[in-house]
């Protein structure tokens, strides 16, 4: 038991470090103005995508990661006592957490989002982190941990970490497409995620 504690520290050491190195190399990237390239070429790969059938199907996407819906994922959690303690506590607490901590952010950088032009959604405020792809990344990047760590089914578990990777990763995507952040928004928002994975996951490790 010794072990395995001190082996899911160590990863959770190694992940929050690296999503921190990657966030600090990220935000370095657009203070210096040194992101554009990377930018505008992976916008441009995006926007080549775009279809009319495929344009709805990222805007239910895109909605999922909604504070609405994420606000509605955590009170089903919160109010159904088998999921309240494991899930719901932890993941609204990192929820309200990795909030507070994009709204920071995005006042300290101030990036502007990319021209209205390309935008296919309404989004306002400024672009630096993406609080889609953050929260997004948390909320379901910790619910894969929390269900890797206490369902005992492997089957069932093995279908809920696809099933939940996929807006893990996607909503992050569809910021992008929508034309509401640039790809280093979305990088940010997913490194900052990982950070706060491995802080909420270590704090509650600890109380529980």
């Amino acid at each position: 038991m010794e072990c395995k504690m001190n082996g899911n520290f160590n990863v959770r050491v190694i992940a929050g470090a690296a999503g921190a190195a990657a966030f600090l190399t990220i935000l370095i990237l657009v203070l210096t103005g040194n992101a554009g390239a990377v930018d505008d070429f992976v916008r441009n790969v995006f926007y080549g995508m775009r279809a009319d059938w495929l344009t709805p199907l990222v805007k239910v996407i895109t909605y999922i990661g909604n504070w609405q819906s994420i606000t509605f994922l955590c009170i089903i959690l919160l109010m159904l006592k088998p999921t309240r303690r494991t899930y719901g506590i932890p993941v609204s607490a990192g929820a309200i957490s990795v909030t507070i901590l994009n709204k920071i952010i995005k006042t300290i950088v101030t990036r502007p989002r990319p021209d209205d032009i390309s935008h296919l959604v309404h989004a306002g405020g400024f672009s630096f982190p993406s609080g889609h792809s953050i929260t997004s990344m948390f909320v379901f990047g910790m619910l894969i941990l929390l269900v890797r760590s206490h369902m005992q089914n492997r089957h069932a578990a093995n279908i809920l970490t696809v099933v939940l990777t996929i807006p893990m990763i996607c909503i992050g995507l569809s910021r992008i497409y929508l034309g509401v952040h640039y790809p280093t928004d979305v990088l940010a928002g997913w490194s900052l995620g990982i950070v706060m994975i491995a802080v909420i996951s270590a704090v509650f490790g600890r109380f529980r």
